[in-house]
């Protein structure tokens, strides 16, 4: 199955459309030959640290228009499993304001105290006490959820840690793992079909991690792409056994292909 089939592309964002503030030269011209090709442009980030009215924004500044319902996050996932599953319960939040107004504004019972359940999220506030609090309610029988399983976020000076590292601290004191729900987790592939409401075989997952990005598609029956614009090298790839679909440099060559395919004159230019 080629590119051909695809009429829904779930776009990673940092390290794909671009680097931390920088958007990369070739995104708005990929934009542009995926909207002539009539294929369908959804966003997806794993980073916890903000929201989707902050990415919406984000972009915006960048000269990309995005539609609210069209930027999925991984705070959306288990804010949902939450609702679903836990109503009741009360859950103390280890992550920045982005986060926890997140979680207030839908309704969760957030605390600072006794606490049913705690959510790790890429808190780049963290201190020490919210650390030993987590730890401490954990021991308690706390269940512990992550919000993400990456461990690093690329940024234009390198990378620093992410929600998957700050869980293995808690995991090295408290011996208890986190169930994560951002990518590649079964929970977000519910959500993104639900969302995008495009069934597995017409839609494809493009991104830089081959963890997060590509085992979501691997895992999950969904087509996978891997640019190499991010995080991930040829010689990641060779030593994973997460195999995406498809690799290309970055979005430009997935730009080229697609004009051949839908036999396009190179009109679309970056701006």
């Amino acid at each position: 199955m080629g590119l051909e089939s695809i009429r829904c592309f779930v776009l990673d964002m940092d390290g794909t459309i671009y680097l931390g503030n920088k958007l990369f030269d070739y995104t708005k011209e990929f934009l542009h030959t995926a909207e002539k090709c009539g294929i369908d442009i959804w966003y997806y980030t794993n980073n916890s640290s903000k929201n989707a009215k902050f990415y919406i924004s984000k972009l915006k500044k960048m000269g990309i228009e995005c539609e609210e319902h069209k930027m999925l996050i991984s705070n959306q996932v288990i804010i949902k499993h939450l609702l679903k599953e836990h109503s009741d319960s009360r859950v103390y939040v280890v992550g920045t304001e982005y986060l926890v107004n997140d979680f207030i504004e839908a309704g969760i019972r957030v605390t600072d105290t006794d606490c049913d359940i705690v959510v790790m999220g890429f808190d780049t506030t963290l201190t020490y006490e919210k650390l030993v609090k987590s730890c401490d309610f954990v021991r308690n029988g706390a269940i512990l959820y992550g919000v993400n399983m990456d461990y690093n976020c690329p940024t234009e000076t390198g990378f620093i840690p992410d929600c998957g590292s700050i869980c293995q601290l808690v995991y090295a004191s408290t011996g208890v793992k986190t169930e994560f729900f951002g990518k590649p987790s079964s929970h977000t592939a519910d959500f993104i079909l639900e969302k995008t409401g495009y069934d597995k075989d017409s839609l494809a997952i493009i991104g830089d991690r081959l963890y997060t990005d590509i085992a979501l598609g691997t895992n999950n029956g969904f087509t996978s792409i891997l640019v190499l614009s991010g995080e991930s090298s040829h010689e990641d790839m060779e030593k994973s056994e997460t195999k995406p679909d498809f690799v290309f440099g970055s979005l430009k060559e997935i730009s080229k292909n697609l004009k051949k395919i839908y036999n396009l004159h190179e009109t679309a230019t970056s701006e």
